[in-house]
């Protein structure tokens, strides 16, 4: 099990350092790339919710959540059409 956990450890530190030597080189579109990416997260976040909602309450519930869903991954989308090449 420690080793699993070293591994994701240095798997997590080297694709960090990559991101921040590629922020450094190119600042733009390091900046559109994970504003894409935290878009993109945060509305599979939203994907669970609802889908947690919808099975633990009603359909009901899990309606504001999947707004959220379908506004985040909108976002994505025309983030990711403004800017052809991140």
């Amino acid at each position: 099990m420690a080793v699993v956990l070293i591994f994701f450890a240095v798997f997590a530190a080297v694709a960090l350092g990559g991101w921040i030597i590629y922020a450094l080189t190119h600042p733009v579109a390091a900046g559109q790339g994970i504003l894409i990416f935290l878009c993109k997260a945060a509305g599979v976040i939203a994907l669970v919710t609802a889908v947690v909602s919808w099975l633990g309450q009603s359909l009901l519930h899990a309606f504001v959540p999947a707004l959220f869903m379908v506004a985040f991954f909108f976002a994505a989308n025309r983030l990711e059409r403004r800017w052809r090449r991140w």
